[in-house]
């Protein structure tokens, strides 16, 4: 690496440092990929990919993630840190541009995109004034939400970007199930995402193309243990 390339990345570092706080005590060992199934980023550790750690640092989603090495995605990371707070998401980012050597940018690219509408006969869930829970997980979104939260949902689903052009305003109860894309062959007797968002919510998905705001990765490089 050049002595110019190298002065670069200290003032990126030291950007990072001057524009977010940091721990004060922290720890990163590389671990086995087998291990470390699950991470809890609320008790002040986390394990999981650089990947991972990118997504909880700055609140983004996979398909909104570019570049960087081939081990993104599938080493593995412990990381311990104090103190637990609101604004730990701003310190893992200054973790990971001193340990990981992490430098990025925000770019805006054409990508593919859904969005949602309301469909010819009108939504078919509730209005409610009302504040209530929500619930996820493979195949089921149900809950009481607004229309940013359901497509918020419907991107972590999709993989995509999801863009509210119904119109509806205010909160809504709703209740979608759905056969996901693997499912095991015996067990795709429901109906698709698309198909359960039209029959069950009234509304409908179209994709297009459209802006979407990605997080690139310039460098990164793996940590060693401490």
């Amino acid at each position: 690496m050049s002595r110019l390339t190298l002065a670069v990345l200290a003032a990126t570092f030291a950007l990072h440092a001057q524009t977010n706080p940091s721990f004060d005590a922290a720890s990163v060992k590389p671990i086995d990929p087998r291990d470390g199934t699950s991470s809890s980023s609320n008790a002040g550790e986390y394990i999981g990919s650089l990947q991972s750690l990118i997504r909880f640092a700055w609140g983004i989603e996979d398909y909104r993630i570019t570049g960087g090495p081939k081990w993104l995605d599938t080493d593995k990371f412990a990381v311990v840190y104090r103190p637990i707070g609101p604004k730990a998401n701003l310190m893992l980012r200054t973790l990971l541009a001193e340990r990981f050597k992490l430098t990025v940018h925000m770019e805006t690219k054409e990508l593919p995109v859904c969005t949602l509408v309301v469909a010819k006969n009108g939504p078919k869930m509730e209005q409610t004034a009302q504040p209530g829970g929500t619930a996820g997980g493979r195949g089921m979104i149900r809950g009481t939400m607004d229309m940013a939260q359901l497509t918020s949902a419907l991107a972590s689903t999709l993989d995509r970007q999801v863009v509210d052009k119904t119109g509806l305003t205010g909160l809504w109860k709703l209740s979608i199930k759905w056969t996901p894309d693997n499912q095991p062959a015996a067990d795709t007797t429901g109906p698709s995402l698309v198909t359960a968002i039209q029959e069950q919510l009234g509304l409908r998905l179209e994709s297009t193309k459209g802006p979407v705001e990605i997080l690139a990765i310039d460098h990164a490089e793996k940590p060693t243990a401490n």
